[in-house]
């Protein structure tokens, strides 16, 4: 297709790590790679070549997690001035009705609009439930929408019925690899699991330093690796605290595990982590929710549990600690799954979206 200058829009502070992010930035090199032209615009970080800072952000509560986000009429006249100065063929917006950079670049947009919607919320949204009347017109800007899976696909379409595509979340798979270096420092001897994600409730973290000592008492070779949790815990024993990594210090924390555990307790509309965990020959046991059975599947790239139960998530663990065919065979598994997602195939499908968006708006002209 022809290059395009492309505007990629998050709501998110980019100070502070996040899937929404990490699909924001990898899809940004990947279409850079292939001779586009794109600018990430979000809240926090620093202004360069390739990123524009629209301001500090500030922190709320949602989705049992914390957004950092920015509002306000100084944002909205910042964005609105970059975007005429630059003129962008088409703005790629996630999360375009948050109340934050994403929504004020499309109320400022008068070029092509795409919209991914990530979020996955069992039950329903009631931010989206009270605003839908207010916020279907700027819906209504968007030439395509996407959602990342189908439970994101569930949530957004109950309240903003429409024509959706499919764009899931990628995975860099020159970078996650099998191949590479592993942390240092760590026992060679040990059986290290390992959990990446934010300290927050509904990621789950709490439920596996419940089932580790279940899984010590039969194991006592096994300690599990915390990434991206900064606070250490008493009575914690068997976890090393690793805070959070520097973005290229990640896959080496998969290498240097043999065992994925990701026991979010809901609202997860996607897996990345576990497509990196796959992608670096990692089987894994997760959660038996919707956004986690979009990428993997029960017995095959690994075990899904029921949520919130430790003694499931232990007896799980478990079983592959002890099982190493097994482990093998879902290790293969996952890298042939997570091949698929590699974002070299998924950008194909990205353009073609971004095509259709700059036809539509073409169209209404």
């Amino acid at each position: 297709m022809v290059p395009m200058n492309i505007a990629m829009v998050t709501p998110y502070s980019w100070d502070v790590p996040g899937g929404v992010n990490r699909h924001v930035e990898q899809l940004s090199n990947c279409l850079r790679e292939r001779g586009h032209s794109v600018t990430v615009i979000a809240p926090g970080g620093s202004t360069r070549e390739d990123f524009y800072s629209v301001g500090g952000s500030f922190a709320v509560s949602a989705n049992r997690s914390v957004a950092h986000i920015a509002c306000g009429p100084r944002i909205y006249a910042r964005i609105r001035r970059y975007l005429v100065r630059h003129r962008f063929d088409l703005l790629h917006l996630h999360e375009p009705l948050v109340p934050s950079a994403s929504m004020l670049a499309l109320l400022a947009s008068q070029a092509a609009n795409l919209g991914t919607f990530h979020a996955a919320r069992e039950g329903g949204s009631a931010g989206y439930r009270v605003a839908a009347p207010l916020l279907r017109p700027l819906a209504g800007r968007l030439h395509v929408r996407a959602a990342v899976s189908r439970a994101a696909l569930d949530l957004v379409s109950r309240y903003f019925p429409g024509e959706y595509r499919i764009l899931p979340n990628g995975v860099d798979t020159a970078r996650f690899t099998p191949g590479g270096p592993s942390l240092p420092g760590l026992d060679p001897q040990r059986f290290y699991l390992v959990f990446v994600g934010r300290d927050e409730p509904r990621k789950g973290l709490q439920v596996v330093l419940d089932a580790l000592p279940m899984i010590r008492r039969g194991h006592p070779e096994v300690e599990l690796l915390v990434v991206g949790a900064e606070g250490r815990r008493s009575g914690t024993e068997g976890v090393v605290w690793l805070g959070r990594l520097e973005s290229e210090m990640v896959p080496a924390a998969y290498r240097s595990s043999r065992l994925m555990v990701a026991p979010a307790l809901g609202w997860e509309s996607f897996g990345i982590v576990l497509l990196e965990a796959m992608a670096c020959g990692l089987p894994v046991v997760a959660s038996d929710i919707a956004g986690y059975r979009s990428v993997m599947r029960q017995g095959v790239e690994g075990t899904l549990v029921p949520p919130g139960d430790p003694g499931a998530l232990a007896r799980a663990v478990n079983e592959l600690v002890e099982d190493g065919g097994k482990r093998e065979s879902m290790a293969a598994a996952g890298l042939a799954r997570a091949a698929e997602f590699s974002w070299d195939k998924l950008v194909v499908d990205v353009e073609a979206a971004y095509e259709e968006a700059v036809r539509v708006r073409e169209g209404c002209g």
